[in-house]
C-alpha cells in the first residue's frame, strides 16, 4: 500500500512539473511576438508604402510646348537655333524671305499717299462748292435777277456732289491704310519669334525650304519647373494627396530627386483604371532632365515619418 501511494504521488508531481514548463514556454513566446512599448509609453507605427517597393511609373513632361509655324506661304531664309538651344521670349529663331513683302508694302504705301492727296483735293472742291452756293443763296440774288433759279439749283447740286466725292476719297484712304497695316503685319511675320523662354526640342526645316501656311518650323518647350506625370491605381488614389512629398528616380541615369504632388485628376481613366497625377521635381541646376524620361515615383516615407514624429516631440517638450 505504501509503495502504491508513493508511485501515485510521484506521477502527480511529474504532471504538475510538465504543465508548469509548458505554460512558461507559451508565455515567453507571446512576449517575444508582441510589440515592445516605445519611450513614453506610446507605440509609433511607421507608414507603410501603398505602392510597395516598386512605386508608380511616370514620365517627365514639359509644362508647356508649342510648334512654331508661319501663317503665310514663304521660303525659309535662315534658322538661327539648333536642337537644345535655350531661347528668350521675343527672340528671333527663324526668318523667311521678305523681298516680295517689302515690295508689296512699298506699293501700298505709295497708293495710300496718293489717296490722301485725292482726299485733300476733294476737301478743297467741297469748300469751293459750299462758298459758291453760299453766294448764290445771298438775299436779293434771285429778286434782282443776278442769278436764275437754274443757276441756284446747279450750285446746290455741285455742293452735294462735292460732299459725296469727299466721302469716296475718305473711304479710299481707310482702305489703303488697312492694306498697309496688313502688309506690315505680314512683313513682321517673316521673323519667327519665341513666345516664351524655353528650349528648342525639334527642328523641322532648313534654309531654302518652301513652307505652307501652318507648317511647323520648330518645336519649343517652356523651361522652368520639371514635371512628372504618373499613374496611380484607382484602389490607391486615396493614399495620394496634393502636397505629398515624393521620391523620384531614374535608374538608368542614376538620378534620385525629391518632389511633391501638385495635381491629382478628379476622375478615374476608365480604360486602365488609373488616376493620373502631376508632381513637380526638385532638380539641381547642374542636371538637365529631358522630357520623356521614365521615372519611378514613390512616396517619401522618411519625410512623412519625420512629419509625424516632429509634432509629437514638440508636444512633449511643451509645458
Amino acid at each position: 500500500m505504501a509503495s502504491r501511494r508513493f508511485v501515485s504521488g510521484l506521477g502527480l508531481l511529474l504532471l504538475v512539473l510538465v504543465g508548469g514548463v509548458a505554460a512558461l514556454r507559451g508565455r515567453t513566446a507571446r512576449q517575444t511576438q508582441g510589440t515592445p512599448p516605445s519611450l513614453g509609453g506610446r507605440t509609433e507605427h511607421a507608414p507603410q508604402s501603398p505602392s510597395g517597393d516598386k512605386g508608380w511609373l511616370g514620365v517627365v513632361i514639359s509644362e508647356e510646348s508649342v510648334d512654331l509655324a508661319t501663317r503665310n506661304e514663304g521660303i525659309v531664309e535662315s534658322v538661327r537655333v539648333q536642337v537644345g538651344d535655350r531661347v528668350k521670349r521675343g527672340e528671333v529663331v527663324a526668318t523667311l524671305e521678305d523681298r516680295a513683302a517689302q515690295q508689296e508694302l512699298a506699293v501700298a504705301e505709295a497708293e495710300l499717299q496718293s489717296s490722301r492727296a485725292e482726299l485733300q483735293v476733294a476737301a478743297l472742291t467741297l469748300e469751293e462748292a459750299q462758298e459758291r452756293l453760299k453766294r448764290r443763296q445771298a438775299p436779293g440774288q434771285l429778286r434782282t435777277g443776278a442769278i436764275s433759279e437754274e443757276e441756284l439749283s446747279a450750285a446746290s447740286y455741285q455742293e452735294r456732289l462735292a460732299v459725296a466725292k469727299q466721302e469716296i476719297a475718305r473711304a479710299l484712304v481707310l482702305e489703303h491704310q488697312a492694306r498697309v497695316a496688313r502688309l506690315r503685319q505680314r512683313l513682321a511675320e517673316t521673323s519667327i519669334r519665341a513666345p516664351f523662354d524655353g528650349v528648342v526640342a525639334s527642328r523641322f526645316v532648313a534654309p531654302g525650304a518652301l513652307l505652307q501656311p501652318g507648317q511647323p518650323l520648330l518645336h519649343l518647350m517652356r523651361g522652368g519647373v520639371v514635371q512628372v506625370r504618373f499613374a496611380i491605381p484607382a484602389a490607391q488614389v486615396r493614399q495620394v494627396a496634393v502636397g505629398q512629398r515624393l521620391v523620384l528616380s531614374a535608374v538608368e541615369q542614376g538620378w534620385v530627386f525629391k518632389g511633391r504632388v501638385t495635381q491629382v485628376a478628379p476622375e478615374v481613366d476608365v480604360a486602365p483604371l488609373m488616376v493620373f497625377a502631376i508632381a513637380e521635381v526638385e532638380v539641381p541646376a547642374k542636371d538637365t532632365v529631358p522630357a520623356g524620361t521614365v521615372m519611378r515615383v514613390r512616396v517619401d516615407f522618411e519625410q512623412a515619418h519625420a512629419d509625424i514624429v516632429s509634432p509629437e516631440r514638440n508636444g512633449s517638450n511643451s509645458p
